[in-house]
């Protein structure tokens, strides 16, 4: 992998020194070749800080599905590639299913609402006293009965919702995705293979464009505009 990666700052810098040596020489040349230098220590630089990262494993299982091969570019939160996910998959459709069906807990709210009504309506009828006390206590009751049916299925809602959450991440810790904008410098595992929790899987090194480093250099190594100054006209070849 480090001989991968060397081999490829070689090149990038091999391909920008071409790129620098060929802008045209004038009387400033030696003002020029002290900027060169620079613009080329400023690009090895940014190849010396090529950001690597190593996608392992978050659970064990066995690679399903590649999706990239070394070589290809990849951005951010793209898919690589993928464990089994069927168990994984019904989970969480479960999960999802229960968490969705509401009808236990909207047949609970609008009980207890009757029931509320009908509270108000005893305490209504024992204050005209055309009904006994008893009937208030019952239908009290009744209510306090039907809140803790509702407050039940509320916090069964709530513990749904956790279940959910939790399915949710056990599913996406079973994809891996690039954690950065890249280039996939090396596959670890084959498809059909175990794997470890913690196992590498992909490297992916940043892709900076080499023409965005290129340019640079040769805008440091130009003329100055503000001097005045001009590159020498070319002579005609006879």
């Amino acid at each position: 992998m480090k001989h991968m990666i060397m081999l490829l700052r070689t090149h990038h810098l091999c391909v920008v020194t071409a790129l620098v040596s060929v802008v045209p020489l004038s009387s400033g040349e030696e003002e020029r070749g002290s900027n060169n230098s620079a613009a080329l220590s400023r690009v090895e630089s940014a190849v010396a800080e090529q950001v690597v990262e190593v996608i392992r494993a978050k659970r064990a299982g066995t690679l399903i599905e590649l999706l990239v091969k070394p070589g290809d570019v990849v951005s951010k939160d793209q898919m690589l590639g993928h464990l089994e996910l069927v168990q994984a998959k019904l989970d969480l459709d479960m999960a999802l299913a229960n968490l969705e069906a509401k009808g236990t807990l909207n047949q609970m709210f609008w009980q207890y609402q009757a029931l509320i009504v009908a509270r108000k309506e005893a305490e209504d009828a024992v204050h005209k006293r055309t009904a006994p006390k008893s009937r208030l206590e019952y239908a009290i009751d009744m209510e306090n009965w039907a809140k803790g049916q509702y407050e039940a299925q509320q916090d069964l809602k709530k513990i749904q919702k956790i279940s959910f959450e939790h399915y949710q991440q056990e599913h996406e810790c079973r994809l891996f995705r690039s954690s950065i904008d890249g280039l996939v410098t090396e596959v670890k595992v084959a498809v059909g293979q175990a794997v470890g929790i913690g196992a590498p899987v992909f490297t992916v090194s940043d892709n900076t464009p080499l023409s965005v480093l290129a340019k640079a250099a040769v805008a440091t190594a130009a003329p100055s505009v503000k001097s005045g100054k001009l590159p020498p006209r070319p002579t005609p070849q006879k």
